[in-house]
């Protein structure tokens, strides 16, 4: 199955948003993507470095057919621009996890990024509407001078919530501490996960994949 070469974004693109580090990382990213395309009916894991660092997804959750497409330091704003090779293959399922870029890099509200979280799924459900949409809500991290921005985001992202779109897996409330910051063992640097970290993470989303199956409808 040929993507156009349409339905990526240009090598030149530049996101008001993006560190000098994804500047660079962002179009390499997108050339790896083209080089190893999705296939029709893939779950799409769909991020920023905390799930591209994730890597084989598949072989995480034990299933065929889930594709990595996080990219460090991606914002809302590049996802949004990034979404018509995913709706090009009719994914049976995206796992959305974005905004602490948002958060640490830009100066969009609580309000707006969550606006944009939810534009990404209106666009998904548009383009697709079989493909099932779940939104991951921003994980705590141990920053205190971010938590009360990352608890408003999350906030607006569950007032914004329309079943119809997609699904809420609270994995704030997973990963999060009785000082609602990223238990220590989850995390190496304040914000990426341990293996500790990720393996409390697969273990929520296997309960996600009772009816989905890479490479169906279902």
């Amino acid at each position: 199955m040929e993507i156009p070469d349409s339905l990526y974004p240009s090598v030149n693109l530049q996101i008001e948003g993006h560190t000098p580090y994804t500047q660079k990382h962002y179009p390499e990213r997108i050339a790896y993507f083209k080089k190893n395309p999705l296939q029709l009916k893939d779950v799409v894991f769909l991020g920023n470095s905390i799930t591209e660092m994730g890597a084989d997804w598949g072989k995480r959750l034990e299933k065929p057919g889930i594709k990595n497409r996080g990219i460090g330091g991606d914002i809302s704003a590049g996802v949004l621009l990034r979404l018509g090779e995913i709706t090009f293959v009719k994914p049976s399922a995206v796992f959305l996890l974005i905004g602490i870029n948002d958060i640490n890099h830009t100066k969009l509200s609580a309000f707006q990024i969550a606006s944009n979280i939810v534009e990404i799924t209106k666009i998904i459900k548009c383009e697709s509407p079989k493909t099932k949409v779940f939104v991951q809500t921003i994980f705590p991290s141990s920053a205190g001078n971010i938590k009360a921005k990352i608890a408003e985001t999350n906030l607006w992202i569950k007032r914004k919530h329309q079943r119809k779109l997609f699904t809420i897996i609270d994995t704030h409330v997973l990963l999060r501490d009785e000082n609602d910051l990223i238990k220590k063992e989850y995390t190496y640097d304040g914000i990426h996960l341990t293996e500790t970290g990720y393996t409390a993470w697969v273990n929520k989303l296997k309960g996600y994949f009772a009816d989905i199956k890479p490479g169906t409808d279902r």
